[in-house]
């Protein structure tokens, strides 16, 4: 801009032709040369100079005049800069505190689920400790078992041996008495082993009631993890001990009333020995099927086990991939706010040099007046121009000037983001109108609308919605009263207070968020800023230029 007026200054001459002209009224016989055209004019009277001079004058008081309008519309955008980069501020500000508390809320979160997660893996890590030493316990059972069932196979090729010899013995008698007599003493050394087998059955029992102290150990203190499971398990496991007690019980029994028997057969008779002894041998073999039941529902314990630490380790798995995909979210929010944050900056700064480098135009433009004014100074000066009679013709020429300005429109600026928009704002009557522009109806709880200004704000109640295309006017004053207008084509809200400046005001609608959606500016004449030149630094400028064009116009109007 300050390119452009030197330019028009330079490519005008109308600074050299003025000097010119107020040589000529010292020395009428002196030549007027404009810029590189030379045309000689003889001032032989003054009645044929007159007119082509006070058309230039007036070229040049239009030319001046179109140069006041472009430092008006300067300054009007120096302020509308000035207001957006406020705007910008404010926002900055919301923003920053809203990150906060969402990093505040977000590392409270975390920290908690983190302290709780660490406390359910300490208590897991107990229990998977609990269940290594479980398994290392059965597995010594088992081979205990394995041992057992080994004998028990020992003892069947026995008793197959036994009977082939006693079935050679019947051939003859010296060989039935020798049979007897192994027979006798196979039955001492089956006695002996039926007592080790009782006493190994015994330490089978104490090891199953200390295994079942164990896991019943273990059931209490897994109880808050799982308490159906556990109670299902606990009715199994007393289903198993008293049926594993009957057996053992039985076998007693049984075992007993056989010895006896067999005592009394092979006392009585050889062959009622040898069916005491098959029978014995079935009765054996029941009981092998009955340890293998046993040894199978001890296994499916222990698959029972297995699954449950398979269970927990997969619990663990899940909240460790929670955890980490939290972490990876919170991390990718941060870096997307940093981004916000950075960007914001970036237009903060595109703000300010766009001021910095209108402030610089506006500084040149104010150094180039100042010096025009002083050079023309210098002229009245130098010609001796009364300064009373030029100051009154300087009021007399900037009546037209201020009447044109007065005459100006206000300047009314809106600007809308959302589907609720203002429409229209007096100032004097202190009404505003909203509308909805959307298909949807839409709640207003919460939102508010505010004068910049006088920071009033009205806040629409709870319950109220407006309608699709639904018009709504907020009216206030001490004297505010709906139009019949209003009453049947809209809703209406009535504030006995002044909620608006008179003069200038900028409207804000703004939602629950605290964002503006919709604004509207009324107000800001020509006039206006010069009353508030002494509030404002750039209104001072356009003062101090209007003072400056005023002079140039009287100067030149002569």
């Amino acid at each position: 801009m300050a390119a452009g007026t030197s330019s028009f200054m330079e490519g005008e001459g109308w600074l050299p032709t003025m000097i010119v002209m107020l040589g000529a009224l010292m020395d009428p016989e002196m030549k007027i040369q404009i810029n590189d055209c030379t045309c000689p004019v003889k001032m032989a009277s003054k009645r044929e100079s007159f007119s082509p001079m006070k058309s230039k004058r007036l070229d040049e008081k239009t030319t001046l005049q179109e140069l006041n309008n472009r430092l008006e519309m300067y300054v009007l955008r120096v302020k509308e800069v000035q207001d957006s980069r406020d705007v910008a501020e404010k926002e900055l500000d919301t923003i920053r505190d809203r990150m906060q508390m969402d990093l505040s809320m977000t590392k409270t979160r975390l920290s908690k689920e983190l302290e709780d997660t660490r406390k359910l893996l300490e208590f897991e890590i107990d229990q998977k400790t609990r269940l290594q030493v479980l398994e290392q316990e059965q597995h010594t059972e088992l081979v205990k078992l394995r041992t057992q069932v080994k004998e028990f196979g020992d003892i069947r090729v026995e008793l197959d041996a036994v009977q082939g010899e006693l079935a050679k013995e019947k051939e003859s008698s010296k060989a039935a008495k020798e049979a007897l007599a192994l027979q006798t003493t196979s039955l001492q050394s089956a006695r002996r082993k039926l007592k080790d087998l009782d006493k190994e059955n015994r330490k089978l029992a104490s090891s199953l009631s200390d295994t079942t102290n164990e896991l019943e150990q273990l059931k209490q203190k897994t109880s808050e993890f799982s308490l159906t499971r556990d109670t299902e398990i606990t009715l199994v496991r007393k289903e198993m001990n008293a049926k594993h007690l009957e057996a053992l019980a039985a076998w007693r029994r049984e075992s007993e009333d056989r010895l006896h028997n067999i005592e009394a057969e092979v006392r009585s008779h050889f062959e009622g020995q040898i069916e005491g002894l098959r029978s014995q041998v079935e009765e054996a073999n029941l009981e092998l099927d009955s340890l293998k039941i046993e040894y199978e529902r001890t296994a499916n314990d222990y698959d029972e086990s297995l699954k449950i630490r398979q269970s927990l380790t997969d619990k663990l798995s899940t909240i460790e991939t929670q955890y980490r995909n939290e972490r990876k979210k919170f991390q990718e929010d941060r870096k997307t706010y940093e981004i916000n944050i950075d960007n914001a900056r970036q237009a903060r700064l595109a703000k300010e040099t766009e001021f910095n480098d209108l402030m610089d135009i506006k500084i040149a433009l104010d150094a180039e007046i100042s010096a025009y004014r002083s050079i023309l100074d210098r002229e009245e000066t130098r010609v001796g121009i009364d300064h009373a009679n030029h100051s009154k013709k300087r009021k007399a020429s900037l009546t037209p000037v201020k009447s044109t300005s007065s005459r100006q429109h206000k300047r009314r600026k809106s600007h809308s983001t959302g589907a609720v928009r203002i429409t229209y704002l007096n100032l004097e009557q202190g009404r505003i109108t909203l509308e909805n522009t959307g298909t949807v109806a839409l709640p207003l709880a919460g939102w508010q609308v505010t004068s910049k200004a006088t920071n009033v704000v009205f806040a629409f109640p709870e319950d109220y919605v407006i309608q699709p295309s639904g018009h709504v006017s907020v009216i206030s004053g001490r004297n505010a009263a709906p139009t019949e207008e209003e009453k049947e084509s809209m809703d209406f809200y009535v504030i006995k207070k002044a909620m608006w400046n008179t003069h200038a005001d900028v409207a804000q609608l703004t939602n629950p968020a605290g964002d503006v959606v919709s604004s509207y500016a009324e107000g800001m004449t020509v006039d206006d800023d010069d009353v508030d030149a002494a509030d404002t630094p750039v209104k001072e400028g356009v003062r101090t230029t209007y003072r400056l064009y005023k002079c140039l116009c009287v100067v030149v109007g002569g």
